[in-house]
C-alpha cells in the first residue's frame, strides 16, 4: 500500500505541486477505488464455482454445458465494507470462433483489472491451449503492458478434490468440518502447483515482478543477489524473474536471516491449489490476490481475508456425494456419512 501511495504522491507533485488539500483528496479517492479482479481459463475449469465460494455470489453453475456467455460483474463489499468488483468471464476452449471474441475480452480485462486469476482444473494434464491463449493475450496488450499484467496474474488450480492419491481427511468438530489433504495428496498437489505455473508462464517468468512485506532485518536483505531489491518505502522486498526450488534452497543456505521473505516469494512462484467443493485453501487464493494487487487495493483486499472461513457445515458434508461402503457378505452398510449425526 505504501508504495502505491508514494507513486500517487509523485504523480501529484508532477502535476499540481505539493498542495496538501489536493493531495489528501486524491489519496482519499484512491482508497475508495474498488478492487477489480477477473478470472481466465478453459470452460469447465470451475471458475464460476470458485468465485461463488470466495465471494458468496450466486452465479449459475452447470456441470454439463457452459453457463457464462457474457462477462458478469459481481459488485459488492468485503467484510470491512470495501467495494469489490469481480468479473466472471466466459471460458475458452469451446470453439475457435467464440475463443477469438473471448480473448479480446481477456485482453481488455488483463489491462484494466487490479488482479487476474488463471484457473486450471486439477485433473487436467495438458496446458498447451492455455499457453497459446496467454501468448495471444500478450500479443494483443503489447509489450508495455506485459510486465504489469503478468505480475498481477495468479495461477489457481481448481477442483483439488479430484486429486486423491490417498484419502482426504475430514476433521469433524461439532457441526463443522475442516477438510485437509493427506501427505501423499499434498505432495501430488505441490507438484501440480509447480507444473501449471511453470508451464503457463514459461520464459515469461523473466518479466514477472513479485513482492512481499519485510519482516526481517533490512540489513540482511541487502546481501541478496541483484534480482532482489527493497521498495522505495523499505516496506517490501521485490524480485524479478524465475525462482525455482533449487535456487530457493541455495539462497536460504546463503541468507538464513532472509528466510521468511524468500519463503513467501517462493510460494508466489507456484500455483495455488484449492477446492470450492471442500472449501479447501480458499484463504490462500485470497492471499494470492492480495499479494498481486497494488497500492491501496492490496490493503482493501487483505481485510476481506481475515473473516474468511475454511470450515464446512456438517450438513453440507452430507451432501457432497461421498461413497457408501457396503459389505455384500453380511448385506450391511459399513460406512455412510449421511447416517452420522
Amino acid at each position: 500500500m505504501k508504495d502505491g501511495l508514494l507513486d500517487l504522491l509523485r504523480k501529484i507533485e508532477q502535476k499540481i505541486g505539493s498542495d496538501l488539500l489536493s493531495v489528501k483528496k486524491l489519496i482519499a479517492k484512491e482508497r475508495k477505488r474498488p478492487l477489480t479482479a477477473a478470472i481466465f481459463g478453459q470452460t469447465g475449469s470451475g471458475k464460476t464455482s470458485l468465485i461463488n465460494a470466495i465471494f458468496g455470489t450466486n452465479f449459475d453453475v452447470d456441470d454439463v454445458k457452459p453457463c457464462t456467455k457474457e462477462p458478469q460483474a459481481h459488485r459488492g463489499h468485503d467484510s470491512a465494507g470495501n467495494p469489490v468488483i469481480f468479473w466472471d468471464l466466459p471460458g475458452i476452449g469451446e470453439s475457435v470462433g467464440a475463443d477469438q471474441a473471448y480473448l479480446d475480452l481477456y485482453a481488455h480485462y488483463a489491462t484494466t483489472c487490479d488482479v487476474v486469476l488463471w484457473a486450471f482444473q486439477a485433473d487436467t494434464r495438458t496446458i498447451t491451449y492455455d499457453c497459446t491463449a496467454l501468448e495471444t493475450i500478450i500479443s494483443r496488450i503489447g509489450a508495455e503492458e506485459k510486465e504489469k499484467f503478468l505480475s498481477r496474474l495468479s495461477v489457481v488450480i481448481t477442483k483439488a478434490d479430484a486429486v486423491s492419491n490417498s484419502p482426504w481427511i475430514f476433521a469433524k468438530n461439532g457441526e463443522n468440518v475442516t477438510i485437509a489433504t493427506s501427505k501423499e495428496t499434498a505432495i501430488a498437489l505441490g507438484r501440480k502447483a509447480v507444473y501449471f505455473y511453470d508451464g503457463l508462464f514459461g520464459a515469461h517468468q523473466a518479466d514477472i515482478v513479485r513482492r512481499t512485506f519485510i519482516t526481517s532485518n533490512p540489513d540482511a536483505l541487502m546481501k541478496l543477489p541483484n534480482d532482489f531489491w527493497m521498495s522505495n518505502s523499505k516496506a517490501f522486498l521485490c524480485h524479478k524473474g524465475g525462482f525455482d526450488e533449487t535456487r530457493y534452497a541455495e539462497l536460504i543456505v546463503a541468507n538464513p536471516s532472509a528466510r521468511d521473505e524468500l519463503s513467501r516469494i517462493y510460494e508466489q512462484s507456484k500455483a495455488v491449489c484449492c477446492s470450492a467443493k471442500y472449501a479447501f485453501n480458499l484463504n490462500a487464493v485470497k492471499v494470492k490476490l492480495a499479494q498481486n494487487s497494488e497500492g491501496a487495493s492490496m490493503l482493501r483486499f487483505g481485510r476481506s481475508i481475515q473473516k474468511a472461513g475454511s470450515n464446512l457445515a456438517w450438513a453440507k458434508v452430507k451432501g457432497l456425494g461421498l461413497p457408501v461402503f457396503f459389505d455384500r457378505g453380511t448385506n450391511q452398510v459399513i460406512f455412510d456419512v449421511e447416517a452420522i449425526d
